[in-house]
């Protein structure tokens, strides 16, 4: 994150979270215009009673109009997002190469941290502080839901969350999809409890496999805890995962050698949400998961993808294929090289 960024949130923390806020209601009401407050809450992913707050203050700001058929903006308001609109892309887009990489890719945002994650591990804790900086930006001012998914570059980015982000904040985490086996600290059920230990949130937990038979899905269904479980992940203003490599996340859920050449030969390259998918972003395959569907994806208002590595670059623009537009991805600058100039070019 840029230099003026960091600054800022040093010495007003709050500061950037409210304008960041109050340009993203400005700017739906400049889109959608005449928009109700109900509207721009759930575009937004925040309470209507936070947008009444907000959208009342801007009123007296003399920013807005507000219509019994709806919000528009005043001849102020509209300069004002103009105006805002620069700074936020001073603020918010850090390097050419982010906005490059956020064009090719057809997403909201893109972060780039130094180095390669395959060669030097540092480049974990650069991508934890660039996620804990992007939840405090996008999570609300208010009860929020986190949905995360397992995976073992989730579980590192998460040791560097911080209180930080529970100020002004009720944050619960919720696992976005049940135990795959194997290490058990990578499964989202133990990457919760560790947000929530470091930000001083609370979190739940799904106990069962990620991976269940038709019938026994529907039952599980209706199961009182996982259903609420369920519920939580319904409702959440920020979703987190990885993207894995097709071959590593097939192994993973016990996939034998047949059931592995069969994935070889529909040649796909990654895994998310229990979808494989190949170079061109088809999906050849899927597992019945109890959790987070990847079409319910589009009914999210954040989402944070993290993969980084340039062995992850080829699996990381297949998925994008299908990323919903207000995706915001963290990587590094060797699979971001790739993507862009199809080589590392690290320096």
């Amino acid at each position: 994150m840029n230099t003026d960024l960091s600054l800022l949130e040093l010495l007003v923390p709050d500061a950037l979270k409210i304008f960041r806020q109050r340009y993203l209601i400005l700017e739906q009401i400049s889109l959608h215009a005449p928009v109700g407050r109900r509207n721009v809450a759930i575009r937004l992913g925040l309470s209507e009673r936070n947008i009444r707050t907000e959208t009342e203050y801007l009123r007296k700001l003399g920013l807005i109009e507000i219509h019994n058929y709806g919000m528009v903006l005043t001849e102020k308001g509209e300069s004002v997002v103009k105006d805002a609109a620069q700074i936020v892309d001073r603020l918010f887009n850090a390097s050419q190469a982010e906005v490059k990489l956020a064009e090719k890719l057809e997403i909201d945002r893109t972060i780039i941290v130094a180095g390669d994650s395959d060669l030097q591990g540092r480049v974990y804790d650069l991508a934890g502080e660039e996620l804990n900086s992007a939840l405090n930006l996008l999570l609300p001012l208010s009860d929020c839901i986190v949905t995360v998914m397992g995976g073992k570059t989730i579980a590192k980015v998460a040791k560097k969350l911080t209180p930080s982000l529970s100020e002004n904040r009720k944050i619960k985490f919720v696992p976005g999809r049940g135990a795959l086996g194997g290490r058990v600290n990578t499964e989202s059920n133990a990457i919760v409890q560790e947000m929530a230990r470091a930000t001083g949130g609370s979190y739940e937990s799904l106990f069962l496999p990620e991976q269940v038979p038709k019938d026994a899905y529907r039952s599980l269904l209706h199961d009182p805890e996982i259903s609420e479980v369920l519920q939580d992940i319904s409702r959440s203003d920020v979703v987190i995962h990885g993207i894995g490599l097709a071959d590593e996340m097939a192994r993973r859920r016990g996939y034998d050698p047949l059931a592995l050449a069969k994935l070889r030969e529909n040649k796909a390259v990654t895994e998310c949400f229990g979808c494989f998918f190949d170079d061109e972003g088809h999906v050849v395959e899927r597992i019945r998961q109890v959790g987070l569907q990847f079409e319910t994806l589009t009914n999210v208002p954040h989402i944070i993808a993290v993969a980084m590595g340039a062995r992850k670059a080829e699996a990381i623009q297949a998925y994008m294929r299908n990323a919903p537009h207000q995706t915001w991805l963290i990587t590094d600058e060797a699979a971001s090289n790739l993507i862009l100039n199809g080589k590392t070019r690290l320096k």
